[in-house]
């Protein structure tokens, strides 16, 4: 990884932070996450999500799956915010059998990088925000693109979810690194990283 990289992901682990903070790792509970990003980034503080939009707000569980693998999802307790230089990195739990271990964590872009050589969130060597979309693809293992209006793409066999990219030719914005390894949505879909039941995150949502 680069020395100017602000975050390194390490599938099925976690996230490796920045200025030595040291490896946010899937399972941890939430206080110790927070504790963790405290020590990395100023200003972490809990988010709010759609308000009061939880889990028992969803007619069905899948759906709330959908919400979960999206990022819309209001998990009380989770949804912690930490601001670096430039980028947003948010958490969530695992869902409902596995609420108190971290199993997601999402990473926004909120300016581009600066500078030769800088880079924002890094997979295996790539900068995933660093560089046109299409010339990223290659590198990933397996990458499914998502049908509109999700408009992203998929790397199962890394837990990785990239979007944002809008319009075409631009640069990845945003991205979940999901524990594949966590069953805490089992009841649903036996964890795969998609909701397998035909899900809609939306639902709920527009009230």
């Amino acid at each position: 990884m680069d020395d100017d990289a602000v975050l390194e992901l390490l599938p099925g682990i976690g996230v490796l932070l920045p200025g030595g903070a040291g490896v946010l790792r899937f399972g941890t509970g939430a206080d110790a996450a927070r504790d963790l990003l405290t020590a990395a980034a100023p200003g972490v503080h809990l988010g709010l999500q759609c308000g009061s939009l939880t889990i028992e707000g969803y007619p069905e569980l899948r759906h709330a799956h959908d919400a979960w693998l999206g990022g819309y999802l209001f998990q009380p307790g989770w949804n912690t915010v930490a601001e670096f230089d430039r980028l947003r990195l948010t958490l969530a739990g695992g869902g409902p059998d596995a609420a108190d271990g971290l199993a997601r964590v999402e990473v926004l872009s909120v300016r581009p990088p600066s500078g030769a050589g800088a880079a924002a969130a890094v997979w295996d060597g790539v900068d995933l925000f660093g560089h046109p979309a299409e010339e990223v693809l290659p590198v990933l293992p397996e990458a499914v693109r998502l049908p509109e209006p999700a408009a992203g793409v998929d790397v199962p066999a890394l837990g990785l979810r990239l979007g944002g990219n809008a319009p075409v030719g631009d640069r990845w914005r945003q991205l979940a690194l999901v524990d594949t390894e966590s069953d805490g949505w089992a009841c649903c879909c036996a964890g795969r990283f998609h909701c397998a039941e035909g899900g809609d995150g939306l639902v709920g949502i527009m009230r």
